[in-house]
């Protein structure tokens, strides 16, 4: 591709290959003499050098999979090996590591997930001491660059970088120097320089999460192979279970199913505790990572903020001037155009408006025409269910009617039984306080009766008083010889009356 850049020489144009990124008006370096045809040499050097640096490195916070893959299988291996050879032959790792191929897989996955907690754990170790005297080069770098012009700067310190040693280089923090160096120069312009680095710094944080994929994917795996183990343990020790001894011999029937449910539990409990110490593990890792990438951040900006923030260009209005001139004609063309395209647009927004208006109108008569129809089946329809819903009411209500018309008239009847019941009980009552009456008058009677009864003895008394006394009288006559002859006795007198 060809680079074009104005000087106050003249013009000038710079053609590198098709891989080298475009340079826009790109300044001497400080040092070069020999013109155009050395500062062309310089800058392909520095394209080349880049290159080469870009395919050495390998993005931050990575994890290689084929090693860590191989790594942790012969890890597995020689675990197991020494488990069988005799160092590591304790029965607790028999009983937990090798009971079931579930628990032996579980193994293998930790071993798998170890070997690359280790090699990111190295591998951050490392980072954090090179981030240190990468920063501290890029310091001592910048105080020198002090005095070069801000138009060279980007230039001067990507060639004094990339003589820095090749530790440094590859480390993290010198392949976010190296990209933010390559997009300045690239780009010509360093007004994004803030973007730059929060765009590589979220890059950065994705990669580092992305890293851990398969750390997630071998602590999701080793707890769901636990409870895939207890099932199949499960599984087969009630399958083996023999139903007979169960009913015979109860205590080695629970022996073994007891045995069998040890084997099945194990290998949930030995996926757990490894699933828990690889976790801590990562977390342990992750955060040491995280705060290297914060250092990165926090020594990149405050490196090449300060040394980058002015742009050459901003006092070159002459450069700008034509640029401005072209932009401006370029606008009159745009504003032109926007306003035929404008007419265009109104043009067939009135005829899309009037055609979308009569197809409006027909789909509207058409609408109209079947709901009409629809809502006259509709109607007529609804209106023969009500008639013969009315007429099945009707009827209900004709037969609701004669039932209610029975039933009062037998009520009718029961009351006037009732009511001629109660006109005989009431004559009958009647003729009661009669015959009361009656009663009271003859007791009255009686009473007058018994009082003259009593009073006719008191005379009957006194009438033998009296006859008694005339025969007491009649008898002292007759010693006397008053009177003579037998005396009248009262007796005598009383059986003849």
């Amino acid at each position: 591709m060809i680079c074009k850049g104005q000087s106050a020489g003249g013009a000038r144009a710079i053609d590198l290959d098709a891989d080298s990124p475009v340079l826009h008006n790109p300044p001497s370096i400080a040092g070069s003499t020999g013109g155009p045809e050395s500062l062309r040499a310089t800058l392909q050097e520095v394209v080349n050098q880049v290159k080469v640096t870009r395919s050495s490195q390998s993005p931050s916070c990575s994890l290689p999979l084929p090693p860590v893959l191989l790594v942790g299988s012969l890890l597995a291996a020689a675990f197991f090996g020494l488990i069988f050879a005799g160092p590591l032959d304790i029965a607790i790792l028999r009983r937990y590591c090798l009971s079931h191929p579930v628990a032996i897989a579980s193994v293998c996955l930790f071993c798998v997930g170890i070997v690359g907690l280790a090699y990111k754990w190295l591998a951050a170790r490392s980072q954090w001491g090179l981030t240190q005297r990468a920063a501290q080069n890029l310091r001592g770098l910048l105080g020198e660059g002090a005095d070069i012009v801000p138009q060279q700067r980007p230039q001067w310190l990507s060639t004094h970088w990339q003589a820095q040693p090749a530790a440094i280089q590859a480390s993290w923090f010198g392949m976010r120097i190296t990209r933010l160096l390559e997009l300045q120069i690239t780009r010509g312009r360093r007004n994004q320089l803030e973007g730059d680095l929060k765009a590589i710094s979220e890059l950065e944080a994705d990669r580092q999460h992305d890293s851990y994929s398969l750390l997630r994917i071998i602590h999701w795996a080793m707890p769901m192979l636990g409870f895939l183990g207890t099932v199949l343990g499960i599984s087969q020790t009630l399958g083996q279970l023999d139903t007979k001894m169960l009913a015979t011999q109860q205590d080695a029937a629970m022996n073994q199913l007891t045995a069998g449910l040890y084997v099945a539990f194990d290998t949930t409990a030995i996926a757990l505790i490894l699933t828990v110490v690889s976790m801590f593990v990562q977390f342990a890792i992750s955060r040491m990572e995280q705060n290297i990438l914060n250092e990165l951040d926090a020594a990149s900006a405050e490196c090449l903020l300060p040394f980058l923030a002015a742009d050459p260009y901003d006092a070159q209005h002459s450069l700008l001037n034509p640029i401005r001139d072209v932009m401006e004609n370029l606008l009159d063309g745009v504003r032109q155009l926007v306003n035929q395209q404008a007419e265009v647009w109104s043009q067939s927004l009135t005829a899309a408006q009037d055609q979308w208006q009569s197809w409006s109108d027909a789909r509207g008569d058409q609408l109209q025409e079947h709901f009409t129809a629809t809502l006259s089946l509709a109607l007529d329809k609804h209106v023969s269910e009500l008639g013969r819903l009315q007429d099945e009411g009707n009827r209900h209500m004709d037969v609701r009617w004669q039932q209610w018309q029975t039933t009062l008239s037998e009520q009718a009847r029961l009351i006037q039984g009732q009511q001629k019941e109660l006109v005989r009980q009431g004559d009958s009552l009647q003729r009661l306080v009669d015959s009361t009456v009656d009663l009271q008058k003859l007791e009255t009677t009686i009473g007058d009766s018994v009082a003259r009864l009593e009073n006719i003895g008191r005379i009957e008394q006194a009438t033998q008083c009296v006859g008694e006394a005339v025969a007491v009288l009649a008898s002292c006559l007759e010693r006397t010889g008053v009177i003579h002859g037998s005396p009248l006795r009262l007796d005598s007198r009383r059986k003849a009356a």
